[in-house]
């Protein structure tokens, strides 16, 4: 490798180049000049013949790897925007070549930061905040100020560990992770943060300069100035100072800016040594506290100017003389002298200004001491008389308060002290390893400025009086710096220190802003910026440092302090919540290119120091707060409309997606709600051979429709296939985006390519837009040229396209004479927008011209609508019932209702649909090709022009007479059938100015009809084969009695509208009506028998056999209580089909609010009846009717409510109901039983046998079960084999129950003889017993298998276990439903899971997963599309396996059984209550109760009990 290297190195850069210079071999940029020749000899021995194609445009990984190696301190892709920029603006002089960085951390970030963060307010104001908020408020302060910091820092490491960032610090670490609109914005921000900064280190540096070090130098003298005055006079020095110092350094840093640099160590050991004096002086007041009285009157504190000794008198000579202070308080120097009372009324104190760390004062100063403006500084815990009549005091005796001040003051002028932790990420470019040094050197800082900070907060408490803290300018204590006063060896230390750290800070303020400024100036986002680019021919930005001197002006004109601090808080606040807002969102949206190599960060850190930034910025100022937002939203609002589009990869972007994403995904939840749908458009355009738009002023529609909101997807076609005719599809992309600008149209563009235009606007119909934000509105023009041969193709696919909208429910919007339409520049001043509203649609067609009317082209344009009446229509009340509605949907509109009278169809309406049917008819029974039908219709269509030429030589419409009838017939028999039926209505959804689009008349239709006809008559004459078609028009009058007269019927309701709408809407500017949609099927034809009606009915017929006919006579057994068994049933079956149809459709068959009907919902309501008839039969002959029909109304939402949840959640095989009905109903009926117990009928009832006759009535009952047992297993199995299945099952073990029931009816009684009652009710055992199996493959065998043991069951339930539940358990189950469905349907559910265990392919098939729907694989599964293959239409499922879905059969089992049993119970309770009329226990079993009885009702009880069967003999 090294020698191929070599050579490599040797052949580009060596002896053969021509300037000496290695450059890159054009195989790894680009070799389009050289011949395939050269291309051969350059790749010999290379051993990359196999990539020569990639080459022109992938490089190799050597070259790649050296040009990393060259890697400049620009991101990835900051250094090719700019190369751009410097390559537009010219050449640029050569540079020198930049020597290697080699700063390490201390010097290159760490002390960088400590110089930036120490600053003015640590001199000026720390001593101060502490004694107006106390210890414990200024700690929080600065905790809260210094974990933002921290915070910051933090999230700024993982920043500028990702890659290399340049120096531009916080801007390029913004820009470039949130875009450069929000990079720009918060860059300005930064900006003026370091500009109002510069200005507030210069007003620092000269109150340190006029107060503390040369007073003299005041030009507006303040002695002898009280109140607003002095303040005054001190502002005035301070701006006028101010001006001079920001000139002269502005002037520095314009000629001299490399010595400000080299001064920069200098001022960083004036802060350093002054922070060193500070804490030597503390540690000095332990050991000797300083001297520094402070002068108390009472507790109020003295000006050091107002005395000369703290004292009233002094002693002289022996003699008491007043003392200055006397002179200031009285009125002369007699000790007699009238003085102020609070003067003579308090003494004064002499206190100690500096107490010392060990003092005790901490606990003084712990709390806050919050003042007004003018209020007198007072010493806590000394007494003092106030004088309440005196008068008030004035400036110049005491210490007093220069501004209000409160918590939210503090934080905002203290925060500036914390800020500069950006120092060092601005020198990346000058680190040896910035992303080693940065993170360590900044987080470094930030904690000893920190410890620093709190650290002065506890021993400035300790150490010094709060009088003197809260003393701003020392005026307490001979008008020396209050921290000064602290310091050791001497106050000058901390003066001089700070002034030169103040001068330091000032110049390189005004150093880095104008640097910053250029820096945003030459990535050109900002437009109007881009001056403040240019500079020097040493690159000095000169234009900048001016703009910045006068922003800094603004702050020294402010000319306070304590103002101008807040200011730049909310600059630099605003800064860092940026940069948090960056590192969170990189870290949540996990990006690729985001790899710190800074790991202790997290976007949980990084959100909180952006809420604690945001709530820093609102408790320093909410008004500043506002504005400084307010400026940050103008900007990046000018950068997002007029600023230079940058990609620069940033995060902004990624959330973007994420958000699309996150948005797509909730659409589709759902469909939106009515008051949310909007149209979305789908605007379907063509192009011409070079790629532009055919009709563009469909896309002024387009804009004038949606003002720019909603979804707008402009669509075309190329023809061709995709790899040759990609190019041709991006210039058509190109076209459609350049036409939508110009128009105004924001949306999206999408190009198909496909071999055909029909196969590609179907495509671009199906498959537009994404997720839940598709087009719900398809806008396609009215075919251009339609009638003319040529494009008969263009016709068809706006007929297909018409078919699919009406398929995918879309709206369909068809503007006519689309280049009439207005363009976006046009106004109507005046005119009306009609619209005819014939059919209801939605309201698309109402809210049509309310959305074209927010347009400035249609906004002064009025609004009418029309209606149609018929003749049984009251046209007044339409007219008020529309007013009405119009003025609820909030819409200004004139309305008329146009009576439209039934008439005669005309002669004309006759010959246009004769024409239509006819050549329908021709193309049917032809059966031609293609080119047949071409050659047959242009043979009409000349022999019909020669029919014009006679019939009516003056016509000037037989050009397009002809071509519209070779359009039209050369169309299939269908596509002519609905273009024919919408042109009738002569406009499509739109039409501009005249609907009728050319059809000017009746009588100009007349000869376009005829004239077709007369084509065809023509062309009959000469066909010998067909007579009838050679008549005359006006001898067709037999044929048209054979019309159809459903298409005469459309085309009479067409030509009558059409000469309505032309009439009405003749002057209008826009008329807009509903277009008849298309048949539902190409023929027009329904088929009767695909409708459900004809597959269920039967099985319904049968239910209802067993329903009504099969129970009434089954429970028709007792003598005397057969009016009972049979009306009783007739009246509860009724009564709870009814119910179940509303319980189950409210559960299972409502959609969109409404239940819907069909002969299912019957099937499933009979199914619920017959659970209810079941539990009825453990009731028989003991409950009133009134007590059953409650018992219907509580049963039927107590089974709707298991059977969904059962299939819903479950999701259980049970087709035959054997869970859900027979378990479910006798467990219910079971448990009815169990509460209405009646321990007399224990020991039986003489009214509770049977007679010959009621036994042959209940047989009946049985054999009709019997009979139709079969369909009401199968009804609910799956079409086909499962259903057939179900069918013999049912039959095999109803047949094999039977015939065991006959055996053990003999052989269990004594007599050997058969007993009814084990035949009414044990023979159809099977059919249960093989319910819930019987549509699986259990064989014949075991489905007879499955009838003896369900016969045998029931039969030995009836004989031991009846009697055992009554004596035992206190259920008198009448009729035995235990036995005939319970215990048969345990087994049957039992044979249903084993049948379940044991299915497999090799036995089912595929067709296993159509039986056992929910085994079937999920979606995504590849064994799901192998299945979908062999059983198109096979749904996925749950994959479940076998024993899976055996336990939820189990589980269902289970839960029906404790439901069931449960609402029986407490459907009995509800029972017993004395209001249903529940029978005595004589009158059980007796129709006489409820029912007229004949006379000889009672006659068979004469014969004796011996009629009614034993235990021993019956089973009943």
């Amino acid at each position: 490798m090294l020698n191929n290297l070599t050579d490599c190195e040797e052949g580009e850069g060596g002896p053969n180049s021509q300037d000496g210079n290695p450059k890159e071999s054009s195989p790894f940029i680009n070799s389009s000049m050289a011949s395939d020749m050269e291309k051969s000899q350059q790749y010999d021995g290379k051993n990359m013949a196999l990539f020569e194609d990639e080459m022109d445009t992938s490089p190799m990984v050597a070259s790649l790897l050296s040009s990393l190696a060259n890697y400049s301190n620009l991101p990835t892709g900051s250094k090719e925007h700019e190369e751009a920029e410097n390559n537009e603006e010219g050449p640029r002089p050569s540079k020198k070549p930049i020597k290697a960085p080699q700063l390490g951390t201390l010097m290159g970030v760490y002390l960088p930061c400590i110089q930036n963060i120490f600053g003015v307010i640590l001199f000026l104001r720390m001593t101060w905040m502490v004694g107006i908020g106390g210890v414990l408020g200024s700690f929080i302060i600065v905790f809260m100020c210094c974990s933002t910091t921290m915070l910051t820092a933090i999230s700024m490491s993982a920043i500028a560990t990702n890659g290399v960032v340049p120096a531009g610090g916080s801007y390029y670490m913004i820009s470039r992770s949130l875009g450069p609109e929000f990079g720009g914005a918060v860059g300005i921000c930064f900006y003026l943060g370091t500009t109002f900064a510069g200005a507030m280190y210069i007003l620092g540096c000269i109150e340190i300069l006029l107060i503390y070090i040369v007073p003299q130098a005041a030009i507006f003298k303040m002695e002898g100035l009280e109140g607003p005055e002095a303040e005054a006079a001190l502002l005035n020095n301070m701006r006028v100072y101010g001006s001079l110092v920001l000139g002269l350094m502005a002037l520095v840093v314009f000629v001299g800016v490399k010595y400000v640099n080299k001064l920069a160590l200098l001022f960083l050991a004036c802060v350093i040594f002054s922070i060193l004096a500070v804490y030597a002086g503390v540690i000095k007041t332990a050991i000797d506290p300083p001297v520094f009285p402070v002068c108390i009157l009472g507790n109020r504190t003295l000006l050091t100017k107002a005395y000369d000794v703290c004292a009233k008198t002094v002693e002289l000579d022996n003699d008491t003389v007043p003392s200055q202070l006397w002179r200031t308080f009285c009125d002369s120097d007699a000790l007699n002298a009238t003085c102020d009372e609070y003067f003579s009324n308090n003494n004064v104190t002499e206190i100690q200004g500096i107490p010392g760390v060990t003092s005790g004062i901490l606990a003084e100063n712990l709390f806050g001491y919050y003042l007004e403006k003018g209020v007198i500084l007072e010493k806590r815990g000394l007494a003092s008389v106030a004088d309440e009549e005196g008068p008030s005091p004035t400036s110049n005796r005491y210490v007093m308060s220069d501004i209000t001040s409160f918590f939210t003051l503090l934080v905002g002028i203290y925060f500036p002290s914390v800020t500069g932790i950006m120092a060092g990420s601005n020198r990346s470019g000058d680190l040896r390893d910035a992303q080693k040094s940065i993170p360590i050197g900044t987080i470094a800082a930030i904690s000893t400025t920190s410890i620093v900070y709190m650290s002065s907060v506890i021993l400035f408490g300790a150490c010094i009086e709060g009088v003197v803290l809260r003393d701003k300018f020392g005026e307490g204590v001979n008008g020396n710096l209050v921290i000064g006063t602290l310091a050791w060896p001497s106050p000058w230390v901390i003066v001089i220190g700070s002034f030169f750290s103040t001068c330091g800070a000032g110049l390189q303020s005004l150093t880095g802003a104008p640097r910053l400024l250029q820096a945003i100036s030459r990535d050109g986002i900002i437009p109007f910026l881009r001056v403040f680019g240019h500079g020097k021919a040493n690159g000095e930005p000169t234009w900048a440092l001016l703009l910045t001197a006068g922003i800094c002006e603004i702050g020294i004109i402010i000319a306070s302090l304590d103002a101008v601090a807040p200011i730049l808080s909310m600059f630099f606040l605003m800064c860092y919540m940026f940069v948090n807002l960056a590192c969170a969102l990189q870290t949540l949206l996990r990006t690729p290119n985001w790899r710190p190599r800074f790991k202790f960060y997290h976007w949980a850190l990084s959100f909180l120091g952006m809420t604690l930034c945001l709530s820093l910025m609102f408790i320093c100022s909410w008004h500043y707060a506002i504005i400084a937002m307010g400026i940050a939203t103008c900007i990046y609002k000018y950068i997002e409309f007029c600023g230079a589009e940058k990609e620069w990869g940033d995060g902004i972007r990624g959330i973007s997606l994420s958000a699309a994403r996150f948005a797509l995904m909730r659409l589709e939840e759902g469909p939106p709600h009515t008051k949310n749908w909007r149209p979305q458009i789908l605007v379907l355009v063509s192009v011409d051979a070079e790629q532009n738009v055919e009709q563009p002023r469909i896309l002024s529609l387009t804009n004038q429709l949606k003002a720019g909101k909603g979804l707008t997807i402009v669509g075309t076609n190329v023809v061709g296939t995709f790899l040759n005719n990609y190019a041709d599809a991006q210039r058509a992309d190109q076209s459609l985006r350049r036409l939508m600008e110009t128009e105004r149209v924001k949306g999206f563009s999408q190009v198909v390519i496909s071999s055909n235009l029909r196969d590609g606007t179907s495509h671009l119909v199906q498959v537009g837009g994404l997720g839940g934000l598709k087009h719900n509105t398809i806008l396609v023009s009215w075919p251009q040229n339609w009638k003319h041969p040529d494009s008969h193709l263009r016709l068809k696919d706006f007929v297909e396209v018409v078919r699919e909208t009406t398929i995918a429910s879309l709206a369909l919007l068809v503007p006519k004479n689309i280049a009439s339409y207005p363009s976006n520049g046009e106004r109507f001043t005046e005119g009306h927008i009609d619209v005819w509203w014939i059919v209801h649609d939605g309201g698309m067609l109402m809210l049509l011209p309310f959305l074209l009317r927010q347009h400035k082209v249609w906004r002064k344009c009025k609004m009418r609508i029309f209606t149609v009446a018929q003749m049984d229509d009251n046209s007044i009340q339409m007219k008020k019932d529309l007013i009405t509605f119009l003025y609820h949907l909030r819409i200004d509109a004139a309305v008329e209702v146009v009576e439209m009278h039934d008439s005669d169809v005309s002669a004309y309406t006759y010959e246009k649909t004769l024409v239509m049917e006819q050549r329908t008819l021709i193309l049917k029974q032809m059966h031609l090709t293609k080119n047949e039908k071409e050659r047959e219709i242009q043979s009409i269509t000349d022999v019909s022009r020669g029919s014009i030429r006679r019939k009516n030589p003056t016509s000037l419409r037989v050009p397009q007479i002809g071509e519209e009838g070779a359009s039209v017939a050369e169309r299939p028999e269908e596509e002519i059938h609905l273009t024919l039926t919408k042109n009738s209505a002569p406009t499509g959804h739109m039409s501009h100015n005249t609907p009728g689009g050319g059809t000017a008349s009746p009588d100009c239709e007349v000869q376009r009809t005829w004239t077709d006809k007369g084509g065809a008559k023509d062309q009959s004459q000469a066909s010998a084969g067909k007579p009838e078609a050679g008549k005359d028009l006006f001898n067709m009058k037999p044929e048209w009695e054979h019309l159809n007269q459903f298409n005469l019927r459309r085309m009479h309701t067409a030509l009558r509208l059409n000469e309505v709408i032309l009439k009405k809407s003749k002057e209008a500017k826009l008329v807009l009506l509903n277009m008849p949609g298309p048949p539902k099927n190409r023929s027009n034809e329904t088929v009767a028998m695909d409708n459900a009606l004809y597959k269920d009915y039967p099985f319904f017929a049968d239910i209802q056999v067993m329903i009504f006919i099969g129970f009434g006579c089954l429970l028709a057994f007792f003598r005397q209580y057969g009016f009972g068994g049979m009306v009783f049933n007739f009246l509860t079956a009724t009564f709870a089909i009814q119910w179940a149809i509303l319980v189950q459709g409210y559960f299972q068959f409502s959609h969109d609010g409404k239940i819907h009907l069909g002969v299912t919902n019957l099937i499933n309501a009979e199914f619920a009846c017959a659970a209810v008839l079941i539990s009825f039969g453990a009731v028989l002959g003991k409950t009133s009717p009134l007590q059953l029909l409650v018992m219907a109304l509580l049963e039927i939402p107590v089974y709707a409510v298991t059977e969904w949840a059962v299939l819903t959640y479950l999701k259980i095989n049970d087709a035959a109901g054997c869970i859900l009905i027979h378990v479910f109903a006798c467990y219910f009926g079971l448990g009815v039983t169990f509460v209405l117990y009646r321990p007399r009928l224990n020991e039986g009832h003489a009214k509770e046998g049977s007679s010959y006759q009621s036994d042959i009535l209940s047989a009946m009952g049985t054999l009709f079960l019997w009979v139709f047992w079969p369909s009401f297993n199968s009804v609910l199995a799956l079409k086909g084999d499962d259903q057939h299945r179900a069918v013999l099952h049912t039959f095999i073990g109803l047949s094999a129950s039977t015939l065991t029931a006959f055996a053990l009816s003999s052989m269990l009684n004594r007599t050997g003889k058969l007993t009814m009652a084990d035949i009414q009710n044990v023979t159809l055992a099977g059919g249960v017993a093989v319910g819930a199996s019987v549509d699986m493959m259990i064989s014949p065998a075991g489905a007879y298998a499955l009838g003896m043991m369900g016969c045998a069951a029931c039969m030995l339930g009836y004989r031991y276990l009846t009697p055992f539940l009554a004596r035992r358990l206190r259920i008198q189950d009448q009729c035995g439903i235990h036995n005939l469905h319970g215990l048969t349907g345990l087994i049957s559910s039992t044979a249903g899971i084993c049948a379940i265990l044991v299915a497999s392919e090799e036995v089912y098939g595929p067709s296993m997963y159509e039986t056992f729907a929910h085994m079937a694989p999920v979606e995504g599964d590849p064994k799901l599309l192998e299945l979908q293959e062999q059983i198109p239409g096979l749904q996925p499922g749950l994959g479940r396996t076998g024993l899976e879905q055996a336990i939820y059969q189990v589980a269902a089992l289970l839960s029906t059984i404790v439901v069931s049993a449960i609402g029986g119970v407490i459907t009995g309770f509800v029972l017993k209550l004395p209001y249903f009329g529940s029978p005595p226990d004589e009158l059980c079993f007796d129709d006489d109760l409820f029912f007229e009885v004949p006379h000889n009702y009672e006659a068979p009880i004469t014969f004796s009990n011996k009629c009614r069967p034993t235990t021993e003999d019956s089973a009943a």
